[in-house]
């Protein structure tokens, strides 16, 4: 489902919940009763890349860096780079949406660097770019999660509290699993096992362990939601999450370990 199609479709009964949360999280600041209830992710998972000559960061200082348009997040996180590294106001935001895109303009010059997902940047150096950043290291974002109506919340919330056991269990498996995930990923991402593994590995600590973020990632979020979103003023985090549930299935879970 496109994400622009999640929030009306939550508040319209159409599904039940969606691993799409930014949409129900900016509804929800915004008055909407909906609320994300778990982060499966609480970094972000994307790795900043650049062409071959571009040895660090600071190296990307007065040159041309391809993001989304205004209001994405890979614009949000070049404008964080921009600011975190000093790369000075001569630094130029290219707008090209799509990573592919934004990978071919690095290799061919039009650009210098860019930020993409993980596991583009396997690809990226293929490709002969360079691995420069591993963007979670700086912005602690949490992205993949589930969210759902406050009514879902108040009427079926056992069924919520199983979901979230699943997930959670899920999450065991990632951290714990190493061969029997690069397998998942391997298939799901179509890649030869080596990919997988060092894909594997350039992720596993951006998972949470119990669907719950930090008081900082929250924060995090909320930061990047104002940022992309629009939002005004302070945003209450009770305005976007409820992690009572996934509290209580956590809780749930280490009584049977």
């Amino acid at each position: 489902m496109a994400a622009g199609l999640v929030t009306p479709a939550l508040l319209n009964r159409a599904i039940d919940y969606t691993t799409i949360p930014s949409g129900p999280a900016t509804a929800g600041a915004r008055g909407l009763p909906l609320k994300v209830i778990c982060f499966t992710s609480v970094k972000l998972q994307h790795v900043l890349i650049g062409r071959p000559e571009i040895m660090t960061v600071t190296d990307l200082a007065g040159k041309r860096i391809g993001a989304g348009s205004l209001g994405t997040l890979p614009a949000y996180e070049v404008r964080v780079l921009i600011d975190r590294y000093k790369l000075g106001t001569n630094t130029v935001i290219v707008p090209l949406n799509s990573t592919n895109d934004r990978m071919i303009a690095t290799q061919r010059g039009t650009i210098d660097g860019t930020v993409v997902p993980a596991p583009f940047d396997l690809k990226a150096e293929e490709m002969g770019l360079r691995r420069l950043l591993q963007m979670g290291s700086i912005l602690p974002i949490p992205q993949a999660g589930l969210a759902t109506t406050e009514e879902k919340i108040k009427t079926a919330r056992q069924e919520i509290i199983e979901l979230l056991k699943a997930t959670i269990e899920g999450l065991d498996y990632t951290w714990n699993e190493r061969e029997g995930t690069i397998d998942i990923i391997a298939k799901w991402m179509n890649l030869n096992a080596s990919q997988a593994g060092r894909a594997y590995d350039s992720v596993r600590d951006t998972y949470s362990k119990n669907g719950i973020p930090s008081e900082e990632q929250t924060k995090a979020y909320i930061a990047m939601l104002g940022a992309t979103a629009g939002l005004k003023g302070d945003v209450a985090a009770n305005s976007i999450f409820d992690f009572s549930l996934a509290a209580e299935a956590a809780k749930e879970m280490t009584g049977k370990k």
